[in-house]
């Protein structure tokens, strides 16, 4: 029963999003025709980072084409950006063999997404997990407005993202294999952060993957 009524809201919201963000067919960097998305050339363009470990894996090299199609999404609400992105995560999960039981996605506070609109990570989240049949977790909440990340040192990544995520509900991670989505990861500070609480209330794994990795 929960599976049937699972695959029905997963038709559902596919075809809300074909009505709502038509997908155009000619690549969204290049603009050459004939390509749903993004064309092989562009792609290709794309500097990968090797898989050094397999519990943390960013696909690529913030830089750009990669960090085109992010900022595009994140602040243009480009979502065709934002599908291709997801599709880059699903390499991942297929290229990995990652079989893992649950979703879950850095959380923004309300006033964050009130401001930008959405929250890219779960948008991210939920195109996954349609397309795996992983099903998908609100659970982490960020329950405090913090400065941007981007605009800090190292330390004070550590100090300002500390203490601020929670978990609403343990039932969905409890001895789990949870995959943590996140677009971009510098220092890796908000993603620990997020791990250790899901950790704490019973996740068993927790492989992060992530669009881009960036310096300081």
């Amino acid at each position: 029963m929960g599976k049937t009524i699972f695959k029905i809201l997963k038709k559902i919201y596919q075809e809300l999003l074909d009505i709502v963000y038509p997908i155009e067919e000619k690549c969204i960097l290049c603009e050459i025709e004939g390509f749903i998305g993004i064309c092989d050339c562009c792609k290709s363009e794309i500097k990968k980072c090797d898989v050094e470990d397999k519990t943390n894996i960013s696909y690529g090299f913030y830089g750009g084409l990669l960090k085109k199609l992010i900022l595009e999404f994140k602040y243009n609400k480009n979502f065709t950006a934002g599908e291709i992105l997801s599709n880059l995560i699903l390499e991942i999960i297929n290229n990995q063999s990652i079989n893992a039981d649950v979703i879950c996605y850095v959380s923004m506070t309300k006033k964050a997404i009130r401001k930008r609109g959405f929250n890219q990570c779960e948008i991210m989240a939920r195109n996954i997990s349609y397309n795996t049949d992983i099903p998908i977790s609100n659970c982490v909440i960020k329950s405090k407005h913090t400065k941007e990340q981007k605009t800090l040192s190292k330390d004070e990544r550590k100090s300002n993202i500390k203490g601020v995520f929670n978990i609403k509900s343990s039932k969905d991670i409890k001895d789990k294999h949870v995959i943590l989505i996140d677009d971009v990861v510098t220092t890796g500070a908000t993603v620990d952060e997020c791990k250790n609480i899901l950790l704490k209330y019973g996740a068993n794994k927790i492989t992060v993957l992530t669009i881009a990795k960036s310096n300081i």
